[in-house]
């Protein structure tokens, strides 16, 4: 790599791993802090987390333009194994559909479990329409923003700085910053998201492409569109338009 692509590498790498993950869970505070006062905080909050999000890609971006790396290497190419990652795209879809099903007519139990286990996110899950809406695109940004950066540009690092890092360490690594990521959702959040990042960065290395990661990625959060309301009852609700 270009020593100027190599510094900004490090500085970027060392970024998501030591600064994003201080600066989201601070993002998150003063979101809930805001909500009582401002019932627009959380749609400003999506919104800035899609420019964020992008942002990084072009960062992404520009140290690939300056290492002289297109796209493909960083898995964004349909794979050598494109038809077993359409496969696991197609099932984690229907379990994830029947999941949607589960959580939205399972009843009252359901939902208790539901919001015990978002009680580190709870403030972030949308409420009306338009939080709803923007929530769609925020998933979807998501899915393709944090796969290239966690998993394509994640990868590729780990494999630059160590070139004989085995398939096992290199999804430990990235899933761990994966799950740091998401410090702001507490110690149940990091594990599960970490848990998470390993299957993509499985997947990413089993088919030789980021684009089933990206799927399945977007699939995960656009479910939480498809839950029921799970805020106390006594929470305002916002402007509902």
């Amino acid at each position: 790599m270009r020593p100027t692509a190599a510094v900004l590498a490090t500085a970027f790498a060392a970024a998501l791993v030591f600064f994003q993950p201080l600066a989201g869970r601070r993002r998150y505070q003063r979101l809930k802090a805001e909500l009582a006062a401002n019932p627009d905080a959380r749609l400003r909050h999506y919104r800035r987390g899609i420019v964020g999000e992008w942002l990084a890609v072009a960062a992404v971006g520009v140290i690939g333009l300056l290492a002289g790396r297109h796209p493909a290497s960083i898995g964004l190419r349909v794979g050598p194994h494109a038809r077993a990652a359409a496969s696991d795209v197609l099932t984690v879809g229907i379990v994830l559909g029947a999941s949607v099903i589960i959580f939205r007519y399972g009843g009252r139990e359901v939902r208790d479990l539901l919001r015990r286990q978002a009680r580190g996110f709870l403030d972030l899950l949308p409420r009306s329409r338009r939080e709803r809406l923007t929530f769609v695109v925020l998933a979807i940004t998501a899915g393709v923003c944090e796969e290239v950066v966690f998993r394509g540009f994640g990868i590729a690092y780990v494999q630059w700085l160590w070139p004989g890092a085995s398939r096992p360490f290199i999804i430990v690594a990235t899933a761990a910053a994966f799950g740091f990521a998401h410090l702001y959702q507490g110690t149940r959040g990091v594990v599960l998201t970490g848990a998470a990042g390993a299957y993509f960065a499985w997947v990413t290395l089993a088919t030789g492409s980021l684009l089933p990661a990206i799927a399945i990625h977007a699939l995960v959060d656009l479910r939480v569109v498809a839950l029921p309301d799970l805020h106390p009852a006594n929470q305002s609700v916002g402007h509902e338009r």
